[in-house]
């Protein structure tokens, strides 16, 4: 009703309420463009009439495209024309709200900067759509959004923005925006999405609590096997997924870990001012699985090198599940069927039987009942056709993979039963983050605990996949090469 209540008003204002021979021209331009015409009423006003036809087109089929040629017609090149262009084709939020509207609402944005403006912004649009620019204020965001489409589920990314806002209002502000969003969002029919956003306010990767996320990307490069390409993915709202890519660099091996320490620090200066607590995740590919990150340090430059795993939970992630389509099916039946029942008999421990022959592991893990799987050996560097324990249970959709550089089978498996005892597998990753801190306060540490500082967790969430191609980058996102070598690439 929205949209025609604004072509109405649009048509009146080129002057087709009062001038009745051009109004009857229209009718006529809009059957001659159907093919059939329409079934009109005789009305007192001119107004009424343009209601009534109005309301025809849009019950026709291709009834508003037929309207709109025929204003094009009418009135070529004038800005109404264009306008009900737009209307018809993709209308967007400044073109359906009332002049009142807007004025309350500028009174109430105008000047108000809440913390991560930016980041509600990103959550409004989705990052692929994102307005360049930081907004000065609330008013400054709501008004840059109204420029977006209308997605499909029918809540325009503006309404959206203002139903966060409400959310960082104190009563009765916070209350006469949500009123104010009820309303326009029943004029524009997405009522629907709007209650889906007020009750979408669970953590989004079933830790029960929200965590903060960098995403660390590391690839062999294509020329140099002894060069490594860098992306990144830093989160500034855990309820935004996906962030923008943050940038490549093409870095040498031996430099690795300390441009994965920056990268490390410069999320941390960004993240001065929040609360949650952060997570790192490493997404490799096959070549790369067996890099120690966990042992990984950030600060080199101070002298004083600080491990990483005394500030967080780390993970690594499969780019080769990233990238298969084909797999991502079976893999979020098991991480949901992880996210309801995580317990600890749902670990499979491989035996070196297991691939004896060929596909045996395949058989076993088509039971839905196993969740993880503990490896018996680090997987190497190139899959074993038909008897790999890495690809099959990356291609069955076993979310969580472990292995150990150099345990024994006994010894891991003491490890991971520790682990989980107690507590299950849903705080695998924090629970092995403790362990390992723990174990610098005993002078003889138990195996278990040795055990569980090399412990490597493939966690992989399908619910927050990240782009791979290109795009879309934060705005000061840089591509860095050591030479120009990268730039032949």
């Amino acid at each position: 009703m929205a949209v025609r209540e604004a072509i109405v008003n649009l048509l009146a204002k080129a002057g087709l309420a009062t001038d009745r021979p051009s109004r009857s021209l229209m009718v006529d331009l809009i059957h001659d463009n159907l093919g059939f015409p329409l079934t009109l009423s005789e009305h007192a006003t001119g107004r009424d009439q343009l209601i009534d036809v109005v309301n025809a087109c849009a019950r026709a089929d291709g009834g508003m495209r037929a309207l709109d040629h025929s204003v094009r017609m009418l009135r070529p090149g004038s800005p109404e024309s264009e306008l009900l262009h737009r209307l018809v084709h993709e209308p967007r939020m400044h073109d359906l709200l009332p002049d009142s509207e807007l004025l309350w609402l500028r009174s109430v944005l105008s000047g108000f900067t809440p913390p991560r403006l930016s980041a509600l912004v990103r959550r409004s649009a989705s990052p692929a759509v994102c307005p360049a620019g930081e907004p000065g204020d609330a008013w400054e965001a709501f008004c840059s959004l109204t420029e977006l489409n209308t997605p499909a589920h029918g809540l325009p990314p503006a309404l959206a923005f203002v139903e966060l806002i409400a959310a960082k209002c104190a009563r009765p502000l916070g209350d006469e925006l949500r009123e104010w969003n009820t309303w326009q969002a029943r004029r524009v029919q997405g009522e629907g999405r709007l209650r889906e956003l007020r009750t979408a306010r669970t953590p989004a990767d079933g830790c029960g609590e929200l965590r903060l996320h960098l995403v660390i990307m590391v690839e062999v490069d294509g020329i140099d096997p002894d060069r490594h390409v860098v992306s990144h993915w830093r989160q500034e709202d855990p309820q935004e997924w996906p962030p923008a890519r943050g940038g490549m660099a093409t870095i040498r091996g031996d430099e690795l870990e300390n441009h994965v320490g920056r990268l490390i620090v410069d999320a941390e200066r960004e993240w001065s001012e929040y609360r949650e607590e952060v997570a790192l995740e490493f997404v490799l590919p096959r070549a790369l699985v067996n890099l120690p990150v966990h042992r990984w340090c950030k600060e080199h430059e101070t002298g004083d090198p600080r491990p990483l795993f005394l500030d967080y939970p780390i993970v690594i992630r499969s780019l080769e599940r990233m990238f298969s389509r084909q797999w991502h099916r079976a893999w979020r039946r098991r991480w949901e069927a992880l996210l309801g029942n995580p317990s600890a008999e749902r670990v499979y421990y491989c035996r070196p039987q297991d691939t004896a022959e060929r596909h045996r592991l395949d058989a076993i893990l088509s039971d839905g009942r196993w969740l993880v799987m503990v490896l018996a050996a680090p997987p190497p560097e190139r899959p074993r056709p038909g008897g790999d324990e890495l690809a099959t249970g990356l291609r069955t959709g076993i979310p969580v993979l472990l292995w150990h550089p150099d345990a024994s089978a006994e010894v891991l498996r003491g490890a991971v039963a520790w682990l989980l005892d107690g507590g299950g597998l849903g705080d695998l990753p924090a629970r092995t983050q403790d362990s390992r801190r723990a174990a610098f306060g005993e002078e003889s540490p138990p195996a278990d605990f040795q055990a569980c500082r090399d412990l490597v967790i493939l966690w992989d969430d399908p619910s927050r996949l990240i782009f791979l191609d290109d795009g879309p980058y934060l705005p000061n996102a840089t591509r860095e090469d050591a030479d120009e070598r990268g730039k032949a690439c």
